[in-house]
């Protein structure tokens, strides 16, 4: 399977109740995020900068408990989300999601401490 399709969702489910967004892949795959790892996890150059150092991304003290309050489609390549921070800049491709994978199989999971 070419990585293009790998990284293209078959079903992506945000659900506000739940603070969750569900991404099944073309692979088979499904990822779970929860809202406060995506906070914690932003792409965007106010959290991560241009460059490396350049900004202070933001820690999970700070990110766990924020809520996603809206998300909306881009393109046919990525979801942009809207945080109860007023945060809403974080543009998602879906292959950023895919390397962010939070589940064991993928060697990740939610931040721990500070």
């Amino acid at each position: 399977m070419s990585d293009a399709l790998r990284e293209t969702p078959r079903r992506l489910a945000l659900d506000l109740t739940a603070q969750r967004l569900t991404v099944e892949w073309h692979d088979g795959h499904r990822s779970e995020y929860d809202a406060g790892y995506l906070r914690f996890v932003c792409p965007c150059a106010g959290c991560r900068g241009h460059a490396p150092g350049e900004v202070v991304p933001p820690s999970w003290a700070q990110s766990k408990d924020v809520r996603v309050v809206g998300g909306a489609g881009v393109g046919g390549y990525a979801i942009q989300l809207s945080f109860s921070d007023g945060h809403a800049t974080g543009i998602y491709s879906f292959d950023r999601l895919r390397d962010a994978c939070p589940c064991p199989a993928c060697g990740g999971g939610a931040p721990r401490g500070g």
